[in-house]
């Protein structure tokens, strides 16, 4: 697993093991040092883990198999907002489907950063779906719709005799094959976090923080004082520092509480830089947790919660 983060997101088990030889012990110490070692020295659980606390996984009730019947229509520029922040952490996909929309919930390889969408009915200009699950190459996925212009409205149906994808955009008919979804990586489990510090902030101020510590490091830090009235991102490099503080009207304070983490400035460059222009983007931050960055999508009718780990701070 990567060294970027020590929570629940991304943690490293401990690998250090005990001396190769041992004092001689009784049976009954054995069993008492056995019990000790099942409780103290557990793996640590990464993101898919099934049993780790958090919201339930979008698997409880929707099936693995391609839906029976899929067909939608929806705006190119709302569909290329939904596979621009996916394709910045994964390639592949598992689209959960039901009548009332799809989700995708997607972790990186390495367990450093996650995205949770939602895409609600309402959002497309038709659909009509039944309950199942489509593997996607995302990237394949993305190439039609590219060629689309933003106001250009995509028509996708499932054909039930090839179980190909078919998309439609201006004129032009492009066959995807689905892949199965069950070799694509499970979704993970939702973590769920009590942060201290929570504010709103337009995506050019934060892209601007972003831009000034990339001037100086390879890693951020976002941090909050309690009852401050500023959202400060600070890099330093080996010989040079930035420092920004966005407050009045570049933030909109919702909990000002004591928070500070440090992060990596690629992976925050990829989240940011995949949020559409003008968007307002809910933060919240804790002391050396998880960043979790949440916005709407398709003019308020899809969501986005997106989570990056901290690095650890040695």
């Amino acid at each position: 697993m990567s060294t970027d983060s020590d929570t629940e997101l991304d943690r490293e088990p401990d690998t250090e093991r005990a001396d190769t030889e041992h004092p001689a012990q009784t049976d009954e110490d054995a069993e008492r040092n056995k019990t000790e070692a099942d409780t103290q020295a557990e793996p640590a659980r990464d993101a898919s883990d099934e049993d780790s606390t958090g919201e339930p996984s979008l698997t409880d009730d929707v099936p693995d198999e391609p839906p029976a019947s899929f067909q939608a229509a929806i705006r190119a520029s709302h569909l290329k907002n939904v596979l621009s922040p996916l394709r910045a952490l994964v390639d592949e996909a598992r689209v959960r489907i039901t009548g009332d929309g799809l989700t995708v919930r997607a972790v990186d390889s390495a367990n450093v950063a996650m995205d949770d969408l939602e895409l609600g009915a309402a959002a497309f200009e038709s659909f009509e779906a039944s309950p199942g699950t489509l593997g996607l190459d995302l990237d394949r996925l993305a190439d039609p719709v590219g060629l689309a212009s933003k106001d250009d409205l995509i028509q996708l149906y499932l054909d039930p005799e090839s179980g190909k994808l078919i998309v439609l955009v201006d004129g032009l008919r492009y066959s995807l094959a689905c892949l199965d979804a069950t070799t694509i990586r499970a979704e993970p489990t939702l973590p769920e976090f009590d942060l201290p510090a929570t504010v709103n902030v337009n995506r050019e101020a934060l892209q601007r923080g972003v831009k000034a510590a990339d001037l100086v490091a390879d890693h951020i830090r976002i941090r909050m004082e309690d009852g401050g009235e500023a959202l400060v991102v600070k890099a330093e490099g080996d010989t040079d520092t930035v420092t920004l503080e966005l407050d009045g009207d570049d933030i909109d304070i919702v909990t000002a509480g004591d928070a500070s983490a440090l992060f990596s400035l690629d992976y925050l460059k990829k989240l940011v830089r995949t949020i559409p222009k003008g968007t307002t983007v809910t933060i919240d931050l804790g002391q050396s947790f998880p960043l979790i960055l949440s916005y709407a999508l398709a003019e308020g009718e899809g969501t986005i919660t997106r989570m990056l780990a901290p690095r650890i701070e040695t």
